[in-house]
């Protein structure tokens, strides 16, 4: 008799999210790896949580309908104390919104201000990174005897982690800023191998499938996402660290949900402004004319008809298309029917008038009416207006001793903030792959908040303000420099000092200095640990 396949335990099909097991309760789904490392950062907000007495702001908003589930209101208390992250699962809305969203994104105006904002955003090198990790805290902070090792593993593995998400092969992460910058959420799995000792991929999640929630565990509270709870056969519960999770939204509840949303007004008023403008240049390029039609001796009711029935003949219904900006004149793609000539039967005497009437009225070709509507959408996208055409400068950055662009730095400010939000995709995954293979970390906080993402520059304002700065400092370095004691035999102030108090060089920088002063030939592990120190990106 051929043996029963499931006799040993295994299942036939290996669905996504389930092991080849007949026992499919969540715990045996998971590695335990996963679920202890999902406790990162709980035990201290668990105490916060239950010290705290009062309602939070996130609590109150949706708790005033009743009673929640524990696990639910628990988690609504942790992002009141500083997991502030709004989850598009509430927002019953959102599925609507981010459909009108990516709608909207493809009009051009959008689209170009969309494509500035990833473009400054994700910048590649020559060797398709966009971004590294920034160890430079970490230096001082690691212990000397692990300090080498660490900071090649924190190299090593951003390097597999950004490879897993096939970042190097393509444009994807631009891509998926730009997704971002449109809905506002981005979501992950990560996916380990079997023993859960390593990532080794990733796959993107729809945002409104998940909701956040935590559980009461022997071991302690750990972070959970339930997905597709109202389908059985979808529904599945992951832990917090399997889960990337971004949102845009994270000051207020019931705010924009992206960055596009807050373009949406402005855009349609200048829209309008745009419509409204065409329709008049077009209804005024023609004569209107004004027709008196005899009705004898008709009761009104007949008169009504007859009149109906002349304006369905000779009327002319203009529809200008919001999307394709085509002109429709009675169905027909064409001007030409604003140039007939009418012709009206005679009869007892009796004749319609027709006269021309003049194109009075206000004057809706003045571009200073378009232009504010136009500043009004640039203004709202935050991007510097000299980027958006070639008047007053050509879109030159202009860099001098009496300051710099105010634009241009609200503007790099607003880029360090979106930068900081989307850096998790990334950070994440790396936190949690140094907390595999260095356990002691887990519960050490300050190496997580040391680790960060440093993101490649390519920005030409950026590189001008650092050497107009630098510059600034080395006046001030050299000025104080030659500033010599009272009796005039040395300088006053130590060079070293003000090197590294006004060029703000690092002592492992001016140990690389001095390497190269003196004439060494850095080779090897010198070369390497030099550049590992001043946080060179390493990719080699």
């Amino acid at each position: 008799m051929k043996q029963n396949p499931f006799e040993d335990g295994l299942e036939p099909l290996n669905e996504a999210g389930f092991i080849q097991r007949t026992d499919t309760t969540f715990g045996a789904m998971v590695n335990s790896t996963l679920r202890k490392i999902a406790t990162l950062g709980m035990r201290y907000d668990d105490l916060v949580v239950k010290q705290s007495k009062s309602v939070g702001a996130t609590e109150a908003a949706f708790a005033v309908d009743g009673p929640m589930a524990p696990n639910l209101l628990y988690s609504l208390r942790m992002a009141d104390i500083g997991n502030k992250k709004y989850i598009s699962f509430f927002d019953k809305e959102y599925k609507n919104r981010r459909e009108f969203l990516r709608k909207f994104a493809l009009n051009s105006e959008i689209e170009f201000i969309l494509d500035t904002l990833a473009d400054e955003s994700i910048v590649y090198d020559m060797k398709n990174f966009f971004c590294g990790p920034d160890t430079a805290n970490l230096v001082g902070y690691i212990k000397e005897d692990k300090r080498k090792e660490m900071i090649k593993s924190i190299h090593d593995n951003f390097k597999k982690i950004y490879v897993h998400f096939h970042f190097n092969d393509d444009i994807s992460a631009w891509q998926y800023f730009k997704q971002f910058l449109i809905d506002g959420f981005l979501a992950f799995e990560i996916i380990y191998n079997e023993k859960a000792t390593k990532i080794i991929g990733f796959k993107e999640l729809d945002p409104t499938s998940l909701r956040p929630d935590v559980e009461q565990t022997a071991n302690g509270i750990k972070k959970v996402w339930y997905q597709y709870e109202d389908s059985p056969q979808l529904k599945r519960k992951l832990y917090d660290s399997q889960i990337i999770y971004i949102s845009y939204a994270k000051s207020a509840y019931k705010n924009r949900i992206s960055y596009t949303e807050r373009l949406v007004r402005s855009f349609n008023l200048l829209r309008i402004m745009e419509n409204t403008a065409v329709i008049w240049k077009i209804m005024n390029s023609t004569f209107r004319l004004k027709m008196v039609v005899p009705i004898g001796n008709k009761s009104p009711q007949k008169a009504k008809e007859s009149l109906a029935e002349l304006m369905s003949v000779y009327k002319e219904e203009i529809n200008l298309d919001y999307d394709s900006g085509e002109l429709v004149v009675n169905g027909r793609a064409s001007v030409g029917q604003f140039y007939k000539n009418y012709m009206f039967p005679s009869k007892n005497g009796e004749s319609p008038e027709v006269e021309t009437l003049s194109g009075d009225g206000p004057d809706l070709s003045n571009p200073d009416t378009m232009k504010y509507y136009s500043d009004k959408l640039k203004g709202d996208s935050k991007i510097p207006t000299s980027r958006f055409n070639n008047d007053s400068g050509g879109g030159q950055v202009y860099i001098s001793a009496e300051g710099l662009d105010r634009e241009e730095v609200r503007f790099q400010r607003f880029i360090n903030r979106l930068r900081s939000i989307f850096q998790e995709i990334l950070q994440k995954p790396l936190w949690i792959q140094m907390t595999l293979e260095y356990p002691e970390i887990v519960d050490d906080e300050l190496f997580k908040a040391n680790l960060g993402i440093r993101y490649v520059k390519d920005n030409i304002f950026e590189r001008m303000r650092e050497k107009e700065v630098l510059q600034k400092e080395l006046e001030i370095v050299q000025s104080l420099k030659d500033i010599m004691m009272d009796d005039g035999t040395e300088a006053y102030f130590s060079t070293e000092w003000l090197i590294q108090k006004y060029l703000s060089m690092t002592p492992d920088e001016l140990e690389e200095n001095k390497i190269y002063k003196e004439g060494k030939k850095a080779t090897g592990d010198d070369t390497a640990n030099a550049k590992k120190s001043i946080n060179s990106f390493d990719f080699n």
